[in-house]
């Protein structure tokens, strides 16, 4: 889940001011964007939320909150999306469900860093994924195995021709 860390440092700041500058039912709209794979580089949440912000008005031609805030611009939102897309299915849902814990949260409570401690709760509770393999085999001298660390000696002539 690296990636996802990554990508969740990237992005909280933005959807923090997203939710506090244009509401929450845009962020909405991105967790179910993002959970639903529809995030994609080039025509993605943040590009299309530069475009609604300046469309508002009041935003300083793209997401400037002041001087602590950060800025979005056409290439920043570029990079943020590539990095949404960049996600696995599972970092996604990850995502997505920590966006959405994190908008039913008071107002005073949605920021980057408790957006990132939601990321960071509902990773560690996901773990890693489990693959469930089920070899066969058969014949003489088959081996059935998903992972072999070491040797294996079958019996039978060594190859040395011995008597």
């Amino acid at each position: 889940m690296s990636d996802l860390a990554t990508v969740s440092a990237e992005i909280a700041p933005y959807l923090a001011l997203a939710a506090n500058s244009l509401g929450t039912s845009v962020i909405t709209a991105a967790q179910q964007r993002i959970a639903e794979r529809t995030v994609t580089a080039g025509e993605g949440f943040f590009r299309r939320l530069l475009r609604r912000g300046d469309a508002d008005g009041g935003l300083d031609g793209g997401l400037d909150g002041g001087a602590d805030q950060p800025l979005l611009d056409a290439d920043r939102a570029d990079a943020l999306d590539a990095l949404l897309a960049s996600l696995t299915d599972q970092e996604r849902q990850v995502l997505a469900a920590a966006v959405a814990s994190w908008l039913r949260a008071p107002a005073a409570r949605r920021d980057a860093p408790h957006l990132l401690d939601q990321v960071t709760r509902l990773a560690s509770f996901t773990g890693g994924t489990t693959v469930y393999n089920t070899p066969t085999a058969t014949g003489q001298g088959s081996i059935a195995a998903v992972e072999i660390h070491g040797d294996i000696h079958m019996g039978g002539s060594d190859g040395r021709g011995g008597a």
